[in-house]
């Protein structure tokens, strides 16, 4: 049992690695990979976008989400409810991945959404992640620019 005093910490875990990519023309691109617990070898990410490192952090920094970078390569979530702060990320990184250039827009859109609505939109992405990888993504993607005009 938790003293009133203290507060339970929960951290989630943003990974960013660089991938090749492309069948035709092979390519690099920089990858966040967001994990529920510490990564380690053999556990899968709970969704991968290919955004930079610098989008998401400036998207985080607009959140006001309480963060820590370790290293070059992960950036850690913290507080009593960060998941709030990664539904919103991965609705953010799911449709950036997609877009020609950075949308403040987007920003807004996406950190105005009701609680309702970004537990859906989250779901959604995390979902079409799960079955269909990066295309099934672009789908979701896809019908949330539309319905939001971005």
């Amino acid at each position: 049992m938790l003293n009133n005093q203290t507060e339970a910490v929960v951290a989630r875990y943003l990974v960013f690695r660089s991938r090749r990519v492309g069948k035709k023309y092979r390519r690099s691109v920089e990858v966040v990979q967001i994990y529920f617990s510490e990564p380690r070898k053999g556990l899968d990410p709970i969704f991968e976008a290919r955004v930079g490192k610098e989008y998401i952090k400036s998207f985080l920094d607009s959140l006001s989400a309480p963060q820590r970078v370790v290293g070059d390569s992960v950036i850690v979530v913290e507080g009593r409810d960060p998941d709030a702060y990664i539904r919103r990320l991965v609705i953010y990184a799911g449709t950036r991945q997609f877009m020609v250039s950075s949308s403040p827009r987007l920003v807004e859109v996406v950190s105005k959404l009701g609680e309702l609505e970004s537990i859906f939109w989250y779901s959604k992405f995390v979902d079409a992640y799960e079955r269909n990888g990066y295309w099934g993504v672009y789908r979701v993607a896809k019908a949330f620019r539309t319905l939001h005009r971005l």
